[in-house]
């Protein structure tokens, strides 16, 4: 680098004396500057070569660290096995390390993920500005680390839609590790120690908590919003399935209706726009009204959130002989196509799954 640097500076000092030599030592730099970029992409394609992290750089640290203290033992005997250490020690910073699957790139507009959290739901709404989790699935599916593996280390609002355990089991750990700035609550009365120690985390961390009622609006960049119910607190006994919170998620010309598990019996009273994005109640159970439902909103896309070989026969053969006959309806499974991302610059759609 140095040479290049030198041949460089002669360079701009023969220009204007000596055009011809000028042009010689370019010739010859251009060829060192290439050799040496060759160089840096060959290293950079090893294995493990680049370092991204400072967990990365603290594991090549250690081993760098056991083998200078190998070096520096003065029997044979006690460099062996401290090389040996260092040996195994790379090997396990190498499987730890591998590479995996990378988090996908942040979205230009807005991606709404429906996460695989088996018989649960969990909704992540990523714009520019962050991001929005609306329900944090049962604990055993792990959300917060789901999150960090997708790239997300902090939320702007978490949302839980009501307390049952497949719904906000796992709200708990997503407050404690990653925090939010707010939190959005039905204010169902209820005694689920779920919602408890979610509201308690949110305590402890100086959370906001806000009571989510029809007509509440939250707005992030170009991403609003906008509860359309509970209109009141729910007397106590009701199915709390009834009273959790229904949100109407826009972002430029497009918009989803995440229902939890709302069915139709209260969504279509509330008459709610047409949209292109159907999260489908209360994991596909069956629904007398969702023809109705979906004659009223004509969506696009619906997505059912559902576990493998669940206990309730969900998605139920009549849901999905529904959405099967509406017309130009794409459905998708979390059960059958693992996590479903969707992504929109505010008018166009496109659909990944992880299977």
């Amino acid at each position: 680098m140095k040479r290049v640097s030198l041949l460089a500076a002669a360079l701009l000092l023969l220009l204007g004396l000596l055009p011809a030599a000028a042009a010689a030592l370019a010739w010859a730099n251009g060829w060192l500057a290439a050799y040496l970029a060759g160089c840096a992409r060959l290293v950079g394609g090893l294995p493990f070569a680049q370092a991204s992290s400072l967990a990365t750089l603290g594991a090549v640290a250690v081993v760098a660290g056991a083998v200078a203290v190998a070096l520096r033992v003065p029997s044979q005997r006690g460099r062996r096995v401290l090389a040996l250490a260092a040996m195994v020690l790379a090997v396990f910073a190498a499987w730890h390390l591998r590479p995996g699957e990378g988090a996908p790139a942040p979205p230009a507009g807005l991606r709404i993920t429906f996460l695989d959290v088996g018989q649960g739901d969990s909704a992540l709404l990523l714009v520019p500005e962050g991001a929005v989790l609306v329900d944090e699935g049962p604990p055993e599916a792990h959300v917060a680390d789901q999150l960090r593996r997708l790239g997300v280390r902090r939320l702007a609002a978490v949302v839980l839609t009501h307390p049952q355990r497949d719904h906000i089991g796992g709200a708990a750990e997503v407050l404690a590790e990653l925090g939010a700035d707010v939190v959005l609550d039905p204010a169902i009365p209820s005694g689920s120690r779920d919602e408890q120690a979610a509201l308690a985390e949110a305590r402890r961390r100086s959370i906001r908590v806000l009571t989510a009622r029809a007509g509440t609006v939250y707005r992030l960049g170009r991403l609003r919003l906008r509860v359309l119910w509970p209109e009141r607190p729910p007397p106590p006994g009701d199915d709390p399935n009834d009273h959790a919170i229904v949100l109407l998620a826009s972002y430029g010309s497009v918009d989803a209706l995440l229902t939890a598990d709302v069915e139709s019996g209260v969504t279509v009273p509330l008459r709610p726009p047409a949209v292109e994005i159907l999260k489908v109640a209360h994991h596909g159970s069956a629904d007398d009204g969702l023809r109705e439902l979906l004659a009223l909103v004509r969506p696009r896309i619906a997505v059912i959130s559902v576990g493998q070989g669940n206990d309730y026969g969900h998605p139920t053969a009549s849901t999905l002989d529904a959405l099967r006959g509406f017309p130009g309806l794409a459905v998708y499974r979390t059960d059958a196509d693992g996590r479903v991302d969707i992504d929109s610059d505010g008018s166009r759609l496109t659909v990944r799954t992880e299977r």
